[in-house]
Protein backbone atom coordinates (compact mmCIF):
# COMPACT_ATOMS: atom_id res chain seq x y z
CA UNK A 1 0.00 0.00 0.00
CA UNK A 2 1.47 3.32 -1.08
CA UNK A 3 0.03 5.53 1.63
CA UNK A 4 -2.92 7.69 2.64
CA UNK A 5 -4.22 10.31 0.24
CA UNK A 6 -7.11 12.75 0.55
CA UNK A 7 -9.75 14.04 -1.84
CA UNK A 8 -9.09 17.77 -2.09
CA UNK A 9 -12.78 18.69 -2.23
CA UNK A 10 -12.67 19.17 1.55
CA UNK A 11 -10.26 22.06 0.92
CA UNK A 12 -12.07 23.60 -2.04
CA UNK A 13 -12.21 26.98 -0.28
CA UNK A 14 -8.44 27.45 -0.70
CA UNK A 15 -6.19 27.27 -3.77
CA UNK A 16 -4.74 23.88 -4.61
CA UNK A 17 -1.29 24.99 -3.44
CA UNK A 18 -2.65 25.65 0.04
CA UNK A 19 -4.55 22.37 -0.02
CA UNK A 20 -1.28 20.58 -0.75
CA UNK A 21 0.43 22.35 2.13
CA UNK A 22 -2.38 21.48 4.55
CA UNK A 23 -2.29 17.80 3.63
CA UNK A 24 1.48 17.67 4.01
CA UNK A 25 1.20 19.43 7.38
CA UNK A 26 -1.17 16.75 8.66
CA UNK A 27 0.94 13.85 7.44
CA UNK A 28 -0.93 12.75 4.32
CA UNK A 29 1.18 11.01 1.70
CA UNK A 30 -0.70 12.22 -1.37
CA UNK A 31 -3.54 14.29 -2.74
CA UNK A 32 -6.47 13.36 -4.98
CA UNK A 33 -7.02 16.59 -6.91
CA UNK A 34 -10.66 17.47 -7.44
CA UNK A 35 -11.69 18.40 -10.98
CA UNK A 36 -15.43 17.75 -10.60
CA UNK A 37 -17.68 20.44 -12.02
CA UNK A 38 -21.06 19.51 -10.54
CA UNK A 39 -20.90 17.11 -7.57
CA UNK A 40 -24.15 16.75 -5.59
CA UNK A 41 -23.32 19.25 -2.85
CA UNK A 42 -24.71 22.60 -1.81
CA UNK A 43 -22.70 24.72 -2.09
CA UNK A 44 -20.77 23.00 -4.90
CA UNK A 45 -17.05 22.70 -4.04
CA UNK A 46 -14.82 24.65 -6.40
CA UNK A 47 -12.62 22.28 -8.45
CA UNK A 48 -8.90 22.68 -7.84
CA UNK A 49 -7.81 22.03 -11.42
CA UNK A 50 -9.29 21.91 -14.91
CA UNK A 51 -8.33 20.62 -18.36
CA UNK A 52 -8.22 24.32 -19.27
CA UNK A 53 -5.23 24.90 -16.97
CA UNK A 54 -2.18 25.76 -19.06
CA UNK A 55 1.19 24.03 -18.89
CA UNK A 56 2.61 26.68 -16.56
CA UNK A 57 -0.16 26.02 -14.03
CA UNK A 58 0.30 22.26 -14.27
CA UNK A 59 4.07 22.50 -13.80
CA UNK A 60 3.69 24.89 -10.87
CA UNK A 61 1.24 22.64 -9.04
CA UNK A 62 3.33 19.55 -9.66
CA UNK A 63 6.41 21.38 -8.39
CA UNK A 64 4.46 22.40 -5.29
CA UNK A 65 3.58 18.78 -4.48
CA UNK A 66 7.21 17.75 -4.93
CA UNK A 67 8.40 20.53 -2.63
CA UNK A 68 5.78 19.58 -0.05
CA UNK A 69 6.86 15.94 -0.22
CA UNK A 70 3.54 14.46 -1.26
CA UNK A 71 2.41 12.70 -4.42
CA UNK A 72 -0.54 13.27 -6.74
CA UNK A 73 -2.38 9.98 -6.30
CA UNK A 74 -5.31 10.64 -8.64
CA UNK A 75 -7.36 13.22 -10.48
CA UNK A 76 -11.05 13.06 -9.56
CA UNK A 77 -12.89 13.89 -12.77
CA UNK A 78 -16.48 12.74 -12.41
CA UNK A 79 -18.78 13.62 -15.26
CA UNK A 80 -21.82 12.03 -16.87
CA UNK A 81 -20.52 9.48 -19.38
CA UNK A 82 -24.02 8.30 -20.28
CA UNK A 83 -25.87 11.60 -20.65
CA UNK A 84 -28.79 11.15 -23.02
CA UNK A 85 -28.05 14.32 -24.98
CA UNK A 86 -25.33 13.52 -27.57
CA UNK A 87 -23.76 16.99 -27.40
CA UNK A 88 -23.50 16.76 -23.61
CA UNK A 89 -21.79 13.39 -23.97
CA UNK A 90 -19.33 14.86 -26.47
CA UNK A 91 -18.45 17.69 -24.10
CA UNK A 92 -18.09 15.28 -21.18
CA UNK A 93 -15.92 12.94 -23.27
CA UNK A 94 -13.54 15.77 -24.13
CA UNK A 95 -13.47 16.85 -20.47
CA UNK A 96 -12.45 13.35 -19.42
CA UNK A 97 -9.79 13.12 -22.12
CA UNK A 98 -8.47 16.45 -20.91
CA UNK A 99 -8.38 15.18 -17.34
CA UNK A 100 -6.30 12.21 -18.47
CA UNK A 101 -3.75 14.56 -20.02
CA UNK A 102 -3.66 16.61 -16.81
CA UNK A 103 -3.00 13.42 -14.85
CA UNK A 104 -0.10 12.57 -17.12
CA UNK A 105 1.32 16.07 -16.74
CA UNK A 106 0.90 15.95 -12.95
CA UNK A 107 2.50 12.53 -12.48
CA UNK A 108 -0.75 10.95 -11.32
CA UNK A 109 -1.37 7.37 -12.37
CA UNK A 110 -5.17 7.26 -11.98
CA UNK A 111 -8.13 9.25 -13.23
CA UNK A 112 -11.34 8.61 -11.31
CA UNK A 113 -14.78 9.03 -12.82
CA UNK A 114 -18.18 7.32 -12.76
CA UNK A 115 -20.39 5.89 -15.46
CA UNK A 116 -22.84 8.69 -14.84
CA UNK A 117 -26.56 8.92 -14.26
CA UNK A 118 -29.73 8.22 -16.20
CA UNK A 119 -30.81 11.84 -16.71
CA UNK A 120 -33.97 11.32 -18.79
CA UNK A 121 -36.48 8.60 -19.60
CA UNK A 122 -35.05 5.72 -21.62
CA UNK A 123 -34.06 2.06 -21.45
CA UNK A 124 -31.22 1.24 -19.07
CA UNK A 125 -29.37 -0.58 -21.84
CA UNK A 126 -29.30 2.62 -23.88
CA UNK A 127 -27.44 4.28 -21.04
CA UNK A 128 -25.01 1.40 -20.78
CA UNK A 129 -24.37 1.63 -24.52
CA UNK A 130 -23.72 5.38 -24.27
CA UNK A 131 -21.35 4.93 -21.31
CA UNK A 132 -19.53 2.15 -23.16
CA UNK A 133 -19.17 4.34 -26.24
CA UNK A 134 -17.72 7.20 -24.16
CA UNK A 135 -15.27 4.95 -22.30
CA UNK A 136 -14.25 3.35 -25.61
CA UNK A 137 -13.19 6.81 -26.83
CA UNK A 138 -11.21 7.59 -23.67
CA UNK A 139 -9.37 4.30 -23.07
CA UNK A 140 -7.03 4.68 -26.07
CA UNK A 141 -5.89 8.00 -24.58
CA UNK A 142 -5.30 6.48 -21.14
CA UNK A 143 -3.42 3.55 -22.63
CA UNK A 144 -1.23 5.82 -24.75
CA UNK A 145 -0.34 8.02 -21.77
CA UNK A 146 0.01 5.20 -19.24
CA UNK A 147 -2.89 6.35 -17.09
CA UNK A 148 -5.47 4.07 -15.47
CA UNK A 149 -9.13 5.03 -15.82
CA UNK A 150 -11.03 3.92 -12.72
CA UNK A 151 -14.82 3.80 -12.52
CA UNK A 152 -16.60 4.48 -9.23
CA UNK A 153 -20.00 3.02 -8.38
CA UNK A 154 -22.48 5.67 -7.25
CA UNK A 155 -25.24 5.29 -4.70
CA UNK A 156 -27.57 8.22 -5.65
CA UNK A 157 -30.81 7.38 -7.41
CA UNK A 158 -30.35 7.10 -11.17
CA UNK A 159 -26.70 6.06 -11.08
CA UNK A 160 -25.93 3.70 -13.96
CA UNK A 161 -23.28 1.71 -12.10
CA UNK A 162 -24.34 1.49 -8.47
CA UNK A 163 -23.56 -2.00 -7.10
CA UNK A 164 -21.45 -5.09 -7.67
CA UNK A 165 -23.70 -6.49 -10.41
CA UNK A 166 -23.70 -3.34 -12.54
CA UNK A 167 -19.95 -2.80 -12.02
CA UNK A 168 -19.22 -6.34 -13.17
CA UNK A 169 -21.48 -5.83 -16.19
CA UNK A 170 -19.46 -2.80 -17.27
CA UNK A 171 -16.09 -4.44 -16.63
CA UNK A 172 -17.10 -7.45 -18.74
CA UNK A 173 -17.36 -5.29 -21.88
CA UNK A 174 -15.13 -6.52 -24.69
CA UNK A 175 -12.01 -4.39 -24.99
CA UNK A 176 -12.24 -3.01 -21.46
CA UNK A 177 -9.38 -5.04 -20.00
CA UNK A 178 -7.54 -1.86 -18.96
CA UNK A 179 -10.59 -0.32 -17.27
CA UNK A 180 -10.21 -0.35 -13.49
CA UNK A 181 -12.31 0.20 -10.37
CA UNK A 182 -12.30 3.06 -7.91
CA UNK A 183 -13.56 1.25 -4.82
CA UNK A 184 -15.64 3.27 -2.35
CA UNK A 185 -17.32 1.03 0.23
CA UNK A 186 -19.97 3.61 1.14
CA UNK A 187 -21.77 3.38 -2.19
CA UNK A 188 -21.94 -0.41 -2.18
CA UNK A 189 -23.29 -0.46 1.36
CA UNK A 190 -26.01 2.08 0.55
CA UNK A 191 -27.17 -0.09 -2.36
CA UNK A 192 -27.42 -3.18 -0.16
CA UNK A 193 -24.11 -4.90 -0.96
CA UNK A 194 -21.51 -6.11 1.54
CA UNK A 195 -18.41 -3.93 0.96
CA UNK A 196 -15.96 -6.68 1.96
CA UNK A 197 -17.55 -9.17 -0.42
CA UNK A 198 -17.59 -6.54 -3.17
CA UNK A 199 -13.92 -5.75 -2.71
CA UNK A 200 -13.01 -9.43 -2.80
CA UNK A 201 -14.99 -9.87 -6.01
CA UNK A 202 -13.38 -6.83 -7.65
CA UNK A 203 -9.89 -6.84 -6.13
CA UNK A 204 -8.08 -7.75 -9.33
CA UNK A 205 -9.45 -4.57 -10.97
CA UNK A 206 -9.21 -2.11 -8.04
CA UNK A 207 -6.68 0.64 -8.81
CA UNK A 208 -7.60 3.23 -6.19
CA UNK A 209 -9.72 3.45 -3.05
CA UNK A 210 -11.87 6.17 -1.49
CA UNK A 211 -12.57 5.63 2.19
CA UNK A 212 -15.69 7.20 3.58
CA UNK A 213 -18.28 5.94 6.01
CA UNK A 214 -21.99 5.54 5.36
CA UNK A 215 -25.35 5.12 6.98
CA UNK A 216 -28.90 4.96 5.67
CA UNK A 217 -29.84 3.68 2.22
CA UNK A 218 -30.19 4.88 -1.36
CA UNK A 219 -33.15 7.08 -0.44
CA UNK A 220 -31.56 8.43 2.75
CA UNK A 221 -27.86 8.78 1.97
CA UNK A 222 -25.60 9.80 4.84
CA UNK A 223 -21.80 10.06 4.69
CA UNK A 224 -20.67 10.70 8.28
CA UNK A 225 -17.06 11.00 9.48
CA UNK A 226 -15.02 7.79 9.56
CA UNK A 227 -16.10 5.56 12.42
CA UNK A 228 -19.49 7.26 12.79
CA UNK A 229 -21.31 5.11 10.25
CA UNK A 230 -21.72 1.38 9.81
CA UNK A 231 -18.80 0.39 7.52
CA UNK A 232 -16.52 -2.20 9.16
CA UNK A 233 -13.20 -0.65 8.18
CA UNK A 234 -11.16 -3.15 10.18
CA UNK A 235 -12.58 -6.03 8.15
CA UNK A 236 -12.41 -4.06 4.90
CA UNK A 237 -8.79 -2.96 5.22
CA UNK A 238 -7.91 -6.47 6.32
CA UNK A 239 -9.44 -7.80 3.11
CA UNK A 240 -7.55 -5.20 1.10
CA UNK A 241 -4.23 -6.10 2.69
CA UNK A 242 -4.87 -9.83 2.28
CA UNK A 243 -5.91 -9.22 -1.31
CA UNK A 244 -2.64 -7.52 -2.13
CA UNK A 245 -3.96 -4.00 -2.70
CA UNK A 246 -0.91 -1.82 -3.35
CA UNK A 247 -2.37 1.57 -4.30
CA UNK A 248 -3.36 4.62 -2.27
CA UNK A 249 -6.16 4.77 0.28
CA UNK A 250 -7.78 8.17 -0.17
CA UNK A 251 -9.70 9.63 2.74
CA UNK A 252 -12.82 11.20 1.25
CA UNK A 253 -14.68 13.48 3.64
CA UNK A 254 -18.06 14.45 2.28
CA UNK A 255 -19.74 14.87 5.65
CA UNK A 256 -19.77 18.62 5.01
CA UNK A 257 -22.85 17.91 2.88
CA UNK A 258 -24.73 17.23 6.10
CA UNK A 259 -24.28 18.92 9.50
CA UNK A 260 -21.03 17.27 10.54
CA UNK A 261 -17.86 19.28 11.34
CA UNK A 262 -16.39 21.13 8.38
CA UNK A 263 -13.18 22.70 9.69
CA UNK A 264 -10.32 21.00 7.81
CA UNK A 265 -7.91 21.75 10.64
CA UNK A 266 -9.97 19.44 12.82
CA UNK A 267 -11.22 17.01 10.18
CA UNK A 268 -7.87 16.20 8.56
CA UNK A 269 -6.12 15.00 11.75
CA UNK A 270 -9.31 13.35 13.02
CA UNK A 271 -9.81 11.22 9.91
CA UNK A 272 -6.14 10.31 9.63
CA UNK A 273 -6.04 9.31 13.30
CA UNK A 274 -8.86 6.88 12.54
CA UNK A 275 -7.02 5.33 9.59
CA UNK A 276 -3.44 5.22 10.89
CA UNK A 277 -3.91 2.36 13.40
CA UNK A 278 -5.81 0.26 10.85
CA UNK A 279 -3.13 0.77 8.21
CA UNK A 280 -0.42 -0.12 10.74
CA UNK A 281 -2.35 -3.20 11.81
CA UNK A 282 -2.93 -4.60 8.34
CA UNK A 283 0.10 -3.46 6.30
CA UNK A 284 2.98 -3.03 8.73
Amino acid sequence: MKGISCNSNLLSHVPVEQAIEQLAKHGYDAIDICMELAPPFCPVPTPHMSPDDDNAKRKAVRRHTEQAGIAVAAMNAHTNLCARDPQTRRVNTEFLKGAVQVAADMGASVVVTAAGGKDAYGYEQWYFDWAIDTISQVLPVTEQLGITLAIEAGSPAGSLVYNLKTMQKLLATDGFDSLAVLFDPAHYHLRGDDPVKCFNALKDRVAHVHLKDADGDAENIIFPPLGKGVIDFDALLGAMANGGFDGYLAMEYEAFGWDFPQDPQKVLPQEKAFLDPLVAKHWN
